[in-house]
C-alpha cells in the first residue's frame, strides 16, 4: 500500500469515527431544520416508489416508512420467502389500505436478465393500474452484495461489481431514467458508503475482477462505491429533471454488515441504528426538490465532500478520477449492461491501427508541437520538443526535423518517413544518425483534427505516443478530450506525460 492510499484509508477511518456512527449521526441531528419533516403528517398518497433490497436492514427500513406514509411501494428482492415476509411487517405496520399498495418484484440485482423482466413486470403493472403512462417519484438503488472472496454471478459477472455498480445500480437506473424524467420533482438516490473514500475508480479490469490482481472484497466493495458516486455525478448533469444523489447511510447494524465484517465490526462501533441509517436518505426522498443538491454525496442530509486523502484530510488526488477516466467508465457501463462484455479488452489487446479517415498531406506539413506523450528514449525528460515536417523531392517521402531541449542543450533528431498507405495515415519512420540506419517505426496517425490543429500519432504495440498541436500551448478541456480518446485508443493514461514549452 502507498502513502497516500495508506492515508486515505486512515484518514477515512478516523473521519468515520466521528461522522459515521451513531454518536455522529446525534451530533448531525442536532443542526437538522426544525419542526423535522419526517415526524409531521407527511402525506405520499399517489406517489410511486421502488426500493431495491427493501427485505431486510436499510432497504426495509425505508420500505416501511415510504407505505407508512401513504405511498405506492414495490419491493424488489431477491428471496420470495423473505420478501413477503418482509412484505407482511410492512403491511402490518402500515395499516389501513397498505396491502393494495405494497407489492413484490422478485429480482437478483447482480443480474442482467433479473432487472430487465423486474422493470418490465413494474411498467407492466403500472400500466394496470394507471391510465396516464407509468411514472416513478423514487428509485433508492440499495440492493448490493460484500463478497470475501471472489464470486461469479451466472452471467460470469463478479457478483460486487454487478450488484452495486454495473446492473443494480446503471441498469435499472438507466432504464428507469425516462419515467422519472416525465415525473414531476422525482429522485434516483444510490446508497453508497464512505468506503469510496478509500479508492478512485480503478482500471476496468480491477472494477470488474477479471485482472491477474489478487481479489480483496473491501477494495471490490470500495470501487464500485466509488463507481456510483461518480455515476451519480454524470447523469446530474445529463438529466436535470431528476434530482440524483448518491448517499452514506453510515456504519449501520445490518445483516449484510454482520455478515461480512463479523467481529471486525467492533471497530465501526458506535453502529448505528437503522433507523439512523435510513433517515437521511428518506429525507432525499421527500424534501423539498429545491433543498437538494443533485450530483452530491450525502450523509445525514448534508451533501459531503468526496475525497479526504490528501495531507490533513484535504482532498488530494489520489482518490480522484480524472474526465477522461469517468467517460471510459460510462461507457464501460453502458457496453457491459448490453452484453458487449468484450469491449474493455478487445481495443487494448488487438494491434493500434491508423486512422480510417484520410489525410492530406501537404496540409500535415509544418510545424507541430508535442503536448503530451508517452516518450521513446531518445524524448524522456526533455522539453520544447517540436517535429517539424516537410516533403522530399518526391513528395512522396517526408523529411523530419525534431528539436528539443535536454537540460540546458538543445538537439536535434533528423529522421525520414515513408508514406506506405494510400491514406497517407502511416509511415515507415527512421532516423538518420550520420546515414539512415535500418530501423523503422511503424507511425500510424490515429486522429487528425478536421482543421489539422492537432493531432495523436501512435505505434502498433501502443508503447510510444505523441499529441501534438499547432500551437505550444492548447486548451485544458482540449488536450483532456485528446487524452481520453488515446486512453480509448487503448494507451496506458498513467503512461502519459505533459511535454513543457516554451521553457
Amino acid at each position: 500500500m502507498g502513502f497516500w492510499q495508506f492515508a486515505a484509508t486512515t484518514q477515512f477511518f478516523l473521519y468515520g469515527k466521528r461522522h459515521f456512527t451513531s454518536s455522529g449521526w446525534e451530533m448531525h441531528k442536532a443542526t437538522y431544520e426544525q419542526p423535522d419533516l419526517l415526524s409531521t403528517a407527511l402525506d405520499l398518497a399517489g406517489q410511486v416508489f421502488i426500493v431495491t433490497g427493501a427485505n431486510s436492514g436499510i432497504g426495509k427500513e425505508i420500505s416501511q416508512f415510504l407505505a407508512t406514509k401513504g405511498a405506492t411501494l414495490y419491493m424488489v428482492c431477491r428471496s420470495k420467502d423473505r420478501a413477503e415476509a418482509a412484505r407482511a411487517d410492512i403491511v402490518a405496520a402500515a395499516a389501513g389500505d397498505s396491502a393494495s399498495r405494497v407489492h413484490v418484484l422478485l429480482a437478483d440485482c447482480s443480474l442482467e436478465a433479473d432487472v430487465r423482466r423486474c422493470w418490465d413486470e413494474f411498467c407492466a403493472h403500472r400500466m394496470q393500474q394507471s391510465s396516464d403512462g407509468v411514472h416513478l417519484n423514487g428509485l433508492v438503488c440499495n440492493a448490493g452484495a460484500l463478497a470475501n472472496t471472489k464470486t461469479l454471478t451466472s452471467e460470469n459477472v463478479e457478483v460486487t461489481f454487478a450488484a452495486h455498480l454495473l446492473f443494480g445500480t446503471y441498469l435499472l437506473g438507466t432504464l428507469a431514467m425516462p419515467c422519472l424524467e416525465a415525473t414531476v420533482r422525482s429522485r434516483l438516490v444510490v446508497v453508497s458508503s464512505g468506503g469510496m473514500y478509500n479508492t478512485a475508480f480503478p482500471k476496468w479490469e480491477d472494477a470488474t475482477c477479471t485482472g491477474s490482481s489478487k481479489y480483496d472484497g473491501q477494495f471490490a466493495y470500495a470501487y464500485a462505491k466509488r463507481g456510483q458516486v461518480l455515476l451519480c455525478e454524470e447523469w446530474a448533469k445529463s438529466y436535470p429533471k431528476v434530482k440524483v444523489m448518491s448517499c452514506h447511510p453510515g456504519w449501520t447494524s445490518t445483516p449484510g454488515v454482520d455478515a461480512a465484517y463479523g467481529s471486525s465490526q467492533s471497530y465501526l462501533e458506535p453502529l448505528r441504528n437503522l433507523w439512523q441509517g435510513a433517515e437521511g436518505i428518506i429525507w432525499l426522498l421527500v424534501a423539498d426538490a429545491a433543498k437538494l443538491q443533485s450530483g452530491a454525496f450525502y450523509l445525514d442530509r448534508e451533501p459531503q465532500v468526496k475525497h479526504m486523502g490528501g495531507a490533513f484530510f484535504t482532498e488530494g488526488s489520489v482518490t480522484k478520477n480524472s474526465p477522461g477516466e469517468v467517460a471510459d467508465m460510462m461507457r464501460l457501463l453502458e457496453d457491459w449492461a448490453n452484453g458487449r462484455r468484450d469491449s474493455a479488452t478487445r481495443v487494448a489487446s488487438a494491434p493500434l491501427t491508423a486512422m480510417e479517415r484520410s489525410i492530406e498531406l501537404p496540409k500535415f506539413m509544418g510545424v507541430w508541437y508535442v503536448i503530451a506523450n508517452i516518450p521513446t528514449f531518445f524524448d524522456q525528460g526533455t522539453s520544447n520538443n517540436i517535429e517539424t515536417y516537410s516533403l522530399d523531392e518526391t513528395g512522396k517521402n517526408v523529411l523530419v526535423d525534431f528539436t528539443y531541449q535536454q537540460g540546458s542543450s538543445s538537439k536535434l533528431l533528423q529522421q525520414r518517413a515513408e508514406v506506405v498507405n494510400d491514406a497517407c495515415t502511416q509511415w515507415a519512420i527512421s532516423p538518420k544518425i550520420g546515414v539512415f540506419i535500418p530501423l523503422r517505426l511503424s507511425y500510424l496517425i490515429v486522429d487528425c483534427a478536421e482543421d489539422y490543429s492537432t493531432c495523436i500519432i501512435g505505434v502498433p504495440d501502443r508503447r510510444y505516443l505523441w499529441i501534438m498541436a499547432r500551437t505550444p500551448t492548447i486548451e485544458e478541456k482540449t488536450l483532456e478530450a485528446l487524452i481520453s480518446k488515446s486512453r480509448r485508443l487503448g494507451f496506458d493514461e498513467k503512461a502519459i506525460v505533459r511535454v513543457p514549452q516554451g521553457q
